[in-house]
C-alpha cells in the first residue's frame, strides 16, 4: 500500500560556505511511525516548480525555526527578537510552499514557528518575546533548549483538533519565546494556555490545517501527539 508522501520544509544552514538543508529527525520518525513517508524539501522561488511540488505531495508538515523577520508583520518590538532569525530564502519558501498547498487542498501540520509563520501570511503579528511582554506567564520551555510541559485548553469544540484528541485538556511540550498575538485574517483559536498564550489555530472554513505552537514530535508516547501526525498522513 502506498504511504501518503508528506513533504518537510527544511532549515537553511550556512557552513563554511554552503547552505545546508537540514531538519530534526524527531519530525521524520513521527512522520514514519503514523503511516506516512515524509521526504525534505528544497528551497525555489519558481511558481511552477512549486506548484507542481506541491502536486505530487499529500501533505505538508511545516516545522519549527528561527524567529519570523520582523519586517513580514511590522514588528513592533523588533530588538526583543532572536538575533538568528529566518533567511529570506526559507521565509519566502515557506510561505510560497503553504500558500499553494492551501490552493490544492494538501493536509497542512504547521509547528511552532510555523504556526507562526501562518498566522504572519495572513496578516497577524506575533509577541516577540513571552518573558518580556506576557504578564504572569507559565513556563513554555528554553527557545532551542529544554521543553517545559504543561497544560492547554480547546477552545473550540468542534474543531479538527478536538476531534483528534476527543479531550478538554492536554499536556504538551514546548520550547519557544514567541507566540501568536493579533490574529490573521481567517485564523481561528483552537487551543489556550493557562497564561492566554495560543496553542492552536485552525483556519475559518477549511479542514485541511492545524497549526500548533507546541512539539508534538518529541512526545512519541502520546497518543494525541500521534493522532496529529496520523490525520497528516491519512
Amino acid at each position: 500500500m502506498k504511504k501518503a508522501l508528506i513533504g518537510i520544509n527544511p532549515y537553511d544552514i550556512e557552513i563554511k560556505g554552503s547552505t545546508w538543508n537540514a531538519t530534526k529527525q524527531a519530525y521524520y520518525k513521527a512522520v514514519w511511525s503514523a503511516g506516512g513517508c515524509p521526504i525534505t524539501l528544497n528551497h525555489t522561488k519558481n511558481k511552477d516548480q512549486i506548484a507542481s511540488l506541491v502536486s505530487n505531495l499529500d501533505g505538508l508538515l511545516m516545522v519549527g525555526g528561527p524567529d519570523i523577520p520582523a519586517n513580514k508583520y511590522k514588528s513592533t518590538n523588533p530588538q526583543l527578537l532572536d538575533p538568528d532569525t529566518m533567511s529570506e530564502n526559507r521565509e519566502s519558501f515557506d510561505r510560497a510552499i503553504f500558500l499553494e498547498s492551501m490552493n490544492q487542498n494538501k493536509k497542512i501540520l504547521a509547528i511552532c514557528a510555523g504556526a507562526q509563520h501562518v498566522n504572519v501570511i495572513y496578516g497577524g503579528t506575533l509577541i516577540e518575546d513571552i518573558p518580556t511582554l506576557v504578564k504572569n506567564h507559565i513556563d513554555h520551555g528554553v527557545f532551542n533548549g529544554a521543553a517545559s510541559v504543561h497544560s492547554i485548553t480547546i477552545a473550540k469544540q468542534n474543531s479538527t483538533l478536538s476531534k483528534l484528541v476527543n479531550k478538554k485538556t492536554i499536556d504538551i511540550k514546548s520550547s519557544h519565546h514567541q507566540c501568536i498575538n493579533n490574529l490573521g485574517e481567517g485564523v481561528v483559536v483552537t487551543a489556550t494556555a493557562k497564561d492566554g498564550v495560543i496553542e492552536a489555530i485552525e483556519l475559518k472554513d477549511r479542514d485541511n490545517f492545524i497549526g500548533v505552537q507546541w512539539h508534538p514530535e518529541i512526545m512519541s508516547n502520546s497518543r494525541e501527539m500521534s493522532s496529529l501526525f496520523a490525520w497528516l498522513s491519512s
